[in-house]
């Protein structure tokens, strides 16, 4: 039997257990608190540091590379910066030719082309040809057809520049024969983002007229293989040029200016290699080719360069003499071109004064 003290031994024991276990649950509960509250916290401090590092390299990156050409790979998540050229031709029955020049351009690093579609409105589609550019967004198709008011290259201009000026950087205004050829550089951005550049608003680029290598007919070949000889010496042709124009001018391009291939006469226009040239004037001579230049396949072989005087141009109506002698100021004559172009045009040809 258990005495009256003892039992107070007891009681008072019992209540100093209970109250350790207390205090030993809660220093558990509160060590438990504290590490999960550390934890949070430590990666909370970890996180910010990563944030502050690369905050940081992308403060010292933007300072110090200033020129775009000089920070194409620095931006936070590696995407490339890079100088937007777009390329408005306008164009008529071309559907033979036009996927050499779109994959050309696509090589040279354009970024889009606009293609003014001029054909007749029951004439073949550029889109049938074109399917996957169109799909990748690289072509955009722009519906011109049937128009036939002699200034439809004016128009065409205005508009695709107007349109797409502010998206792009440079806008190249070239037609589906030429080509251009870099004499110094991989791609177009390489190109304009050189500082030779940096005060010009419009870049002109030379013809390098190329001859028909005395073919007769149309070769399922691409163009730039069929025809390689170029005459370096023919000024008349040689002297003219086509434009690049640089994108956000303050007004635009062509508001004043006397012929597609001119300029405003407030703009500042350039030769290949940045020297500054006639602002108004569609030609310059002698030719820049120093950095580039546009190869130019007028003619191609008779049979070809016949149906291009049937088609027709796109601002104006054709002078059928005036047409075929200039084919044979570039082109060597001979009975077979000849007897061709009589055949299609059914005309007779003196080749004694070049003349129909």
């Amino acid at each position: 039997m258990i005495n009256l003290f003892e039992y107070k031994i007891f009681l008072k024991e019992s209540i100093n257990l209970k109250q350790n276990n207390k205090e030993k649950s809660l220093k558990k509960y509160i060590k438990t608190k504290i590490s999960k509250y550390s934890a949070k916290r430590y990666l909370l401090l970890l996180l910010s540091i990563i944030f502050i590092v690369i905050l940081s390299l992308e403060i010292f990156t933007f300072i110090f590379n200033k020129d775009i050409s000089k920070r194409k790979h620095n931006n936070l998540f590696n995407a490339k910066i890079e100088t937007k050229v777009g390329l408005c031709i306008i164009c008529k029955r071309e559907n033979l030719y036009i996927q050499e020049f779109v994959n050309h351009y696509k090589k040279l690093g354009y970024n889009h082309i606009f293609i003014y579609d001029n054909n007749n409105v029951d004439e073949e589609n550029f889109d049938t040809v074109l399917k996957k550019e169109i799909e990748k967004n690289f072509v955009t198709i722009v519906d011109y057809r049937g128009r036939n008011n002699n200034r439809q290259i004016f128009e065409a201009y205005i508009d695709c520049y107007e349109k797409n000026n502010k998206n792009y950087d440079w806008l190249s205004f070239f037609d589906i024969d030429e080509f251009l050829e870099l004499t110094n550089n991989t791609n177009i951005q390489e190109l304009l983002d050189n500082k030779r550049y940096k005060n010009c608003q419009n870049i002109k680029f030379n013809w390098l007229i190329y001859t028909d290598n005395d073919k007769l007919y149309y070769e399922n070949k691409p163009v730039q293989e069929r025809f390689t000889q170029p005459l370096y010496n023919n000024k008349f042709f040689n002297q003219h040029i086509k434009s690049t124009v640089r994108g956000k001018l303050p007004k635009n391009y062509w508001i004043n200016a006397p012929t597609p291939h001119s300029s405003d006469n407030e703009f500042i226009a350039c030769s290949s290699s940045g020297k500054k040239i006639d602002k108004i004037s569609p030609f310059n001579y002698p030719p820049d080719y120093s950095y580039g230049f546009l190869k130019h396949y007028r003619t191609k072989s008779i049979e070809e360069y016949c149906n291009k005087i049937k088609k027709g141009k796109a601002d104006q109506k054709i002078n059928y003499r005036a047409m075929i002698n200039w084919f044979f100021s570039t082109c060597k004559i001979t009975d077979e071109k000849i007897n061709i172009f009589e055949k299609i045009f059914n005309v007779k040809f003196d080749k004694q004064n070049k003349d129909i």
